[in-house]
């Protein structure tokens, strides 16, 4: 069993829930906890905790930052969190994540795998307060950065760095043992249309059920389905699933036109490695085959 704590902007993209559902259901996870991170966090709680319930198991839910370390010109809210009417869920004040995570970590030196997945507040905050947490983890797996050829249309796409880009300066240069980043361009050749994932991810369970009725609205607005947040997830218990290269990472932290740009040097001494490839085929089985078990 692995110990796992999970930081997610969850109540948006579908990608989140499709993440927790996978830790929730993988059989060598033991899931001490979540918190949320960006706009409205308390909903976001919800969703996560509805999320749980629907897979039968009760896990600490806290609800973490809205504020950034950095200013940003956006408040994203959880549009999926409409769908909580329709499931049972508790209902969250703003809660201290930075400590939560830091409770459990302190508890389980060298045990527990921290995966971030949404913009790098809460993670950034911990490694603030306490400067030996990065040191006491077993592993760090953040879905982040964009190091591909072509350049984005927009500094947004490169969304959990460009939400808080000091906060992903930051966890980037932190010194983990294993700092494991799938980055946009990789997780992007995993994205299938929305009519596949339907077949692909039946509603054959309340936890299903419950993932695509908060993530139904992206599904269908988009018309396809990502993964980018369960590659993270994935490549903790299945690391054959990417190939890494190691280095080092800077954000840009000044640069309007620019802003959460990362820029990647390889370094056999860096602090992060980055997913270079994915076995898009092998990917799609673990989470097909764990989310729905034949039989």
């Amino acid at each position: 069993m692995i110990k796992i704590l999970l930081d997610t902007d969850i109540g948006g993209d579908i990608d989140d829930a499709m993440c927790l559902a996978y830790l929730l259901r993988e059989p060598r996870c033991r899931l001490l906890g979540v918190t949320t991170v960006c706009g409205e966090p308390e909903k976001r709680a919800a969703v996560a905790d509805a999320i749980c319930r629907a897979a039968g198991r009760e896990v600490p839910v806290v609800a973490g930052a809205d504020e950034t370390l950095q200013p940003v010109p956006v408040y994203p809210t959880p549009e999926g969190a409409g769908a909580l009417e329709r499931w049972p869920h508790g209902e969250f004040d703003r809660g201290d994540a930075p400590e939560f995570l830091y409770r459990h970590i302190s508890e389980n030196p060298w045990e527990i795998v921290l995966i971030a997945i949404g913009n790098m507040t809460n993670i950034a905050m911990l490694f603030r307060r306490h400067p030996d947490a990065p040191g006491l983890l077993r592993g760090l797996y953040t879905m982040n950065g964009y190091f591909g050829a072509e350049p984005l249309p927009d500094p947004t796409y490169n969304w959990n760095s460009w939400a808080d880009p000091l906060a992903s300066k930051e966890v980037f240069a932190a010194k983990v043992s294993t700092h494991r980043a799938v980055p946009l361009e990789v997780t992007d050749l995993l994205t299938i249309k929305a009519g596949e994932a339907r077949e692909l991810f039946p509603k054959s369970s309340p936890l299903l059920q419950a993932v695509m009725d908060f993530g139904g609205a992206w599904l269908e607005g988009t018309g396809k389905l990502t993964l980018h947040d369960p590659l993270a997830a994935v490549s903790v218990f299945y690391p054959e699933v990417c190939s890494f290269e190691r280095g080092r990472v800077e954000v840009e932290t000044e640069n309007r036109d620019n802003m959460g740009g990362t820029a990647f040097t390889p370094d056999s001494l860096g602090s992060v490695e980055i997913a270079r490839s994915v076995d898009r085929e092998r990917f799609y089985q673990v989470l097909r085959d764990t989310l729905c078990p034949a039989g």
